[in-house]
């Protein structure tokens, strides 16, 4: 028995009474089964043989990592347990939990960074509290009208806002340098700078929100974040192709029908797949149960180390 990409489409044929390509053709067909393989099928079941880990390497001063696109789509979620460097950490998906175990507010602090001296610029100064979080500095003063003046830093080292291009800012020393007004900063009116510092060292904590790993603190030198994940399936291209495990064969091609009844509003054929569907569901979840069912679930109680946040952490 062959359970290859054109064993489904001849199975979806069958299923829909759509044999010859003048009822559906051959592009349509793939792109119905492809769309319930990657989009659909992973949010029916969560299948054991779909579950891997997704590793970050984590720099030195860096805190916050955006998702590639890419991995955006090829992962459908992102689950406990989750470690840095073997340590397990732990994970928030809500902002307001998170930033209210490890309070950001009570580090961010407004310090003189120079006083004007009749000309726009260029001023440059040192912010003591470091090192600095990118996307946080905010630098403000007033022109000789009392308006206020503001910039703020891109999170790549540079500025925008009320000065000119050439201003930056070294994030772990807090240097700023070439920075320029629009207008003229009057004697003795002081500039000011406001940013988030942190402490560095190997992080305790991840939030995931908006496709966005956040840690804390941020890692002093370079690490290994790991995180269960689970990866949508592959795309299927050639007709020799078979999916990752044979036996989705069938769920895949009933699942692909289900979706053309449903564009044609054949509500009654649409009805009856669908038994075949729960079925072929239930035989493709057997496998993950068993695996499953063969591990006791994992409690603070029952668990030897105790709370993941105490495993040896530098501060301790």
């Amino acid at each position: 028995m062959t359970t290859t990409f054109a064993d489904i489409k001849n199975k979806v044929r069958r299923v829909t009474a759509r044999p010859s390509a003048n009822q559906l053709t051959e592009t349509e067909l793939e792109d119905y089964i492809n769309n319930f393989l990657i989009y659909e099928m992973p949010q029916h079941t969560r299948l054991f043989a779909l579950r891997t880990n997704y590793n970050i390497t984590l720099a030195p001063n860096v805190g916050v990592y955006s998702i590639l696109p890419d991995d955006i789509n090829l992962f459908s979620t992102f689950e406990t347990p989750a470690y840095v460097d073997g340590y397990e950490v732990q994970y928030f998906q809500d902002e307001q939990a998170f930033y209210q175990k490890f309070s950001q507010q009570i580090l961010k602090t407004s310090l003189q960074l120079a006083v004007g001296n009749g000309a726009v610029g260029p001023y440059s100064g040192t912010y003591s509290n470091t090192p600095v979080q990118p996307n946080s500095v905010i630098i403000s003063t007033t022109n000789a009208a009392g308006a206020s003046l503001t910039c703020s830093d891109d999170g790549t080292g540079s500025f925008t806002g009320d000065v000119v291009a050439g201003a930056t800012i070294d994030y772990e020393t807090g240097a700023v340098a070439n920075l320029t007004w629009t207008a003229a900063i009057p004697n003795g009116d002081i500039i000011y700078m406001s940013a988030l510092s942190y402490e560095s060292a190997r992080p305790i904590a991840v939030l995931y929100f908006q496709n966005t790993f956040t840690f804390w603190p941020w890692p002093d030198r370079a690490y290994d974040f790991q995180i269960v994940a689970y990866q949508n399936p592959a795309q299927l291209l050639t007709d020799s192709q078979v999916p990752e495990l044979n036996q989705w064969w069938e769920f895949i091609a009933y699942g692909a029908s289900l979706k053309i009844f449903a564009d044609n509003l054949d509500m009654d054929s649409y009805a009856k797949v669908r038994i075949l569907f729960d079925e072929q569901r239930r035989l493709v979840e057997r496998r993950t149960m068993k695996q499953l069912s063969t591990q006791r679930v994992s409690t603070i109680y029952g668990d030897a180390n105790g709370y993941p946040w105490q495993n040896s952490y530098p501060y301790n």
